[in-house]
């Protein structure tokens, strides 16, 4: 029974990774076209760094277990790499992840960072935008953080009834695939703080390798 519930738990996560949406993708291209003739270098770079993206981006997809965090977040350092480069290095990130060594689902963090991204930092008018990913652990979960300097918002706008697609796609799949949660803290003029609980010992209770 509980191999059968894990199953329908991976094939509805595996559905709500399809419903990402692809305007990354679109963006980027669009960039790479102009940076061919603005700075043929620089578009070199971005489209080797998009390219570990996809290349990451559809292995998770078609991945219906837990993957390694150290995958995850190669594949969100790639993502990274490419905003920074379209924002001209106005983007900063910071680095703090000395535990990699446990498995998490697929498109969770990168999908939090592009959040901060797209509705945080890239509305800051004031300064530089900066990213912070940290990992942790605790005596029952591991901890995964992404501290932005974004505009933040009011709690009561993430419940406000309107779909907010890329948060509630991570918090469920978080539930379904690990029975791990997500909290989200944030103060409007300063940022947000987004974390990620993935509960130990799941892998000797599952099997999981």
């Amino acid at each position: 029974i509980a191999r059968k519930q894990r199953q329908i738990a991976n094939e509805r996560a595996n559905v709500m990774v399809l419903q990402m949406r692809p305007h990354f993708i679109y963006n980027t291209m669009m960039s790479i076209y102009y940076l061919c003739k603005q700075d043929p270098d620089l578009a070199q770079l971005v489209t080797l760094d998009f390219t570990t993206y996809l290349r990451k981006n559809f292995t998770a997809v078609a991945s219906a277990e837990m993957i390694p965090f150290s995958s995850e977040l190669e594949h969100t350092h790639a993502y990274l790499a490419v905003e920074q480069a379209l924002y001209k290095n106005t983007l900063l990130v910071d680095y703090d992840t000395p535990h990699t060594f446990f498995r998490i689902p697929p498109l969770t963090l990168q999908p939090i960072v592009e959040n901060a991204i797209h509705h945080g930092v890239c509305k800051r008018k004031w300064a530089d935008g900066l990213i912070v990913i940290s990992s942790k652990e605790t005596a029952t979960d591991y901890v995964v953080s992404v501290i932005d300097n974004g505009v933040g918002f009011r709690q009561e706008d993430l419940e406000d009834g309107r779909k907010h697609i890329g948060i509630e796609n991570v918090r469920t799949r978080l539930r379904l695939i690990c029975g791990g949660s997500m909290e989200i803290r944030s103060i409007p003029g300063y940022g947000t703080t987004c974390e990620l609980f993935i509960p130990k010992g799941l892998e000797e209770k599952e099997g999981i390798k």
